[in-house]
């Protein structure tokens, strides 16, 4: 049987390889308002689950565990109205350094009715979290080249965030999308920034306690598998998504649904769903002061790399010497976060 921390460990990597990499599939591809990807998304993570349920040779099923998953997806559905108000760079430092001082704060100081959760050497760990808050805050500096493809057509790909409206021409040959501003965008510029930074602190605060609820089964069964958590919180997820494409599809007649997007979106389910196994069993293992924090911000740095040398998005000298210094920051917090855990130092 794997030791729990060296179990912990490895959950952490796969957090921050599969966290990294999980929108690549989609990268290409249009996803329109995002209820439609949303939802088929999170088909592929609770066929992960089940997965995930069958390595455990155990079924249980915690209501509680519904409550994780749907805090996960109200999250989830506040990024593209963050995305819209205040942009992409500063949403993901609010959300980012908020989920991680959330998370990090409920195990230190035993928010929320978990247990107090002490490391070997508290200086270091103190190191380490300030490392990463650094780390993520430089990320907002950086900024990245986007190309322009020009002039849509029917077949051609769009961002994952991206609002349209498709109308089609009468004689169907030519489908043209126009892009219409959503109620959020028509607010006055101040109003809209001020919503925008709202929800990026609320989603940010989601994120930090969706797990909240498996700690709290874990506190109260020691020696259960770390897998067996898994399903009944990827189950709050589908349920919850499935309910809002529901309702929207109930009032956005027809909802916006792309084909071609459905196959990608359902992998990019699939492997978030392996990266949220490595980040609980991570925090189950190594708790929210050592496992949370490194299953959060590593895949920082895959995606980062993703950036530089697939796609091409992070370039020019200025941004280049930035993202070195995150790095810096984030390896050196991981490293001390790390180190905090072990007795023998």
């Amino acid at each position: 049987m794997i030791n729990p921390q060296a179990a912990g460990y490895i959950g952490a990597a796969l957090a921050t390889v599969f966290f990294g990499s999980n929108y690549i599939p989609v990268k290409n591809y249009p996803t329109g308002n995002g209820f439609a990807f949303a939802w088929v998304m999170s088909i592929g993570t609770f066929c992960t689950g089940f997965i995930a349920m069958a390595i455990s040779g155990k079924f249980i099923f915690i209501p509680w565990g519904l409550l994780g998953g749907s805090l996960w997806a109200i999250g989830n559905f506040c990024v593209i109205p963050i995305v819209k108000t205040i942009g992409l760079g500063l949403g993901m430092l609010l959300w980012g350094c908020t989920s991680l001082i959330t998370g990090f704060f409920s195990g230190k100081f035993g928010w929320f009715g978990l247990e107090k959760q002490a490391v070997e050497h508290t200086g270091l760990n103190w190191g380490g979290f300030a490392c990463i808050v650094v780390a993520i805050a430089l990320f907002f500096f950086i900024k990245p080249t986007l190309k322009d493809k020009g002039p849509k057509s029917e077949y051609d790909y769009s961002p994952i965030v991206e609002d349209m409206s498709i109308n089609y021409h009468r004689n169907n040959r030519q489908a043209e999308p126009v892009e219409e501003p959503m109620f959020f965008e028509r607010m006055p510029a101040p109003y809209k920034y001020l919503v925008g930074l709202t929800l990026a602190v609320v989603s940010g605060v989601l994120y930090g306690v969706n797990m909240v609820p498996m700690q709290l089964w874990k506190q109260n069964n020691p020696d259960a598998n770390s897998l067996e958590f898994v399903f009944c919180h990827f189950s709050g997820i589908f349920l919850f998504n499935t309910l809002v494409f529901i309702l929207y599809s109930m009032f956005d007649r027809p909802p916006q649904i792309y084909p071609q997007t459905i196959l990608p979106s359902y992998l990019s389910g699939v492997l978030w769903g392996i990266a949220q196994v490595g980040l609980m069993v991570a925090t189950q293992n190594l708790g929210y002061t050592v496992g949370f924090p490194i299953g959060s911000s590593g895949p920082l740095i895959v995606s980062s790399l993703w950036s530089v040398l697939l796609f091409k998005e992070i370039q020019g000298k200025k941004n280049l010497i930035f993202l070195g210094a995150s790095f810096l920051f984030l390896i050196t917090g991981i490293v001390l976060i790390t180190l905090s855990n072990i007795k023998s130092l």
